[in-house]
């Protein structure tokens, strides 16, 4: 293998890197994707083959073009790195590094081959040196894999030290496709790094991804643990999962209701089957169900609960769940009780005085009253009938002079 199909490798690598992490970056928040990997990645392999086409294309492109893409896709490598550690990267920062990469192949161009190609490669290794040191300073907070990356970074830099400082005390011809042993020796451990970081980057990436859906479901679940109100999650009326505010509500002890059918929450198999065709008849029509179901805790007491259910797809599952809210509203079912009775008795009262109230037709002799049906009774049965009131009898003074002494 030659010089130049070890560059093209290179190129094509670094490129096929910069696709695959664009893939998976597609699938992170836009706050976790990193960019300046993908960047990084595509300068590189555009630089490696354009100087891989030496000899083919115009010098400017192959040497000037090729060099800028090759430094600046190391510059982007630094940021990247600067990133995974938390470090900001200004826009001074990114301006300053691209103008040292600029200045460096603008002065380098007029030199020799081998006096540009020491300028170039001794002028990546303080990118590359930069890159492998912040990484490291972070190692309290990174992952094994990170340390790998910085160690493989910073012999990046050595490397690239060691082929400039060799391209200078050279005594032979030393140029990009000298078949000399340095050259071999060099670009076999930077092909080497490349595929070593390239596979550590997407590995990276994705325990980046998988760190973070860490923490989301951990929030879910804090979430889900601390809710107030009763959350379970069927499939075929088996309870899957259920929060311990669930549990509580229908007194079971922890972990005890997941695996059990929700024939336990009723008091018979009416009442079940009743509630599953109430709330699946209204979740097949409408999508969900919201409603009143008459439940029993394990201690054989009764209570009403609000629920609130509605299908759910988990992951890439091909069966549907149910998830339900349950809310304890029995003593609101009591105040509704207590007020409809009220409400009765005050109506049946108002009911009463109302048939007291207008024209009374009574006779003037006997004081009975006509009825609406055209009955004759007692007044005192008629308002006793009619209202809340009572009669006793007794007689008055007047009556007592005329009646009981006037017959003495």
């Amino acid at each position: 293998m030659d010089i130049r199909t070890i560059i093209l490798a290179l190129g094509f690598g670094n490129l096929v890197f910069g696709m695959v992490l664009i893939v998976l970056q597609e699938s992170q928040e836009r706050s976790e994707r990193n960019p300046f990997w993908i960047a990084a990645k595509c300068l590189q392999g555009t630089g490696w083959l354009l100087l891989a086409a030496r000899g083919t294309v115009i010098d400017l492109l192959s040497y000037g073009l090729g060099n800028f893409c090759i430094l600046a896709g190391f510059a982007y490598e630094c940021w990247a790195i600067f990133r995974i550690a938390n470090r900001p990267v200004s826009p001074a920062m990114q301006i300053t590094c691209l103008l040292y990469v600029l200045a460096g192949i603008v002065l380098s161009t007029p030199l020799e081959q081998s006096e540009r190609l020491a300028t170039i490669s001794l002028q990546a290794s303080p990118l590359l040196g930069i890159a492998a040191w912040k990484m490291l300073q972070s190692v309290s907070r990174t992952s094994p894999l990170q340390t790998y990356m910085a160690w493989s970074i910073g012999l990046f830099a050595l490397v690239a030290c060691f082929r400039g400082v060799s391209a200078l005390i050279a005594t032979e011809e030393f140029v990009l496709f000298s078949p000399n042993t340095i050259q071999f020796v060099t670009f076999t451990i930077i092909f080497y790094i490349m595929l070593a970081n390239g596979f550590s980057m997407l590995v990276l990436s994705k325990e980046k991804s998988d760190r973070r859906l860490q923490e989301v479901l951990a929030e879910q679940k804090a979430i889900f643990d601390t809710l107030p109100t009763g959350i379970c999650i069927t499939k075929d009326r088996v309870i899957v999962s259920c929060n311990p505010a669930m549990e509580a509500l229908f007194m079971f002890p922890p972990d005890s209701l997941p695996g059990q059918s929700a024939r336990c929450l009723y008091e018979n198999d009416v009442l079940f089957e009743q509630a599953g065709r109430a709330i699946y008849g209204d979740i097949a029509a409408g999508g969900r169900f919201e409603g009143e179901i008459l439940h029993r805790r394990s201690n054989g007491e009764r209570f009403w609960s609000k629920q609130h259910g509605r299908t759910i797809v988990l992951g890439d599952r091909s069966e549907d769940y149910t998830v339900f809210s349950v809310t304890d509203i029995g003593e609101q079912k009591q105040q509704q009780e207590l007020l409809a009775r009220q409400k009765e008795e005050v109506e049946a009262t108002l009911a009463r005085i109302k048939r007291l109230e207008g024209l009374l037709s009574i006779c003037m002799y006997c004081k009975k009253i006509r009825t609406e049906h055209d009955a004759w009774e007692q007044m005192e049965k008629y308002i006793t009938a009619h209202s809340d009131a009572h009669f006793s009898h007794g007689i008055c003074p007047d009556c007592y002079s005329r009646t009981l002494l006037g017959r003495g």
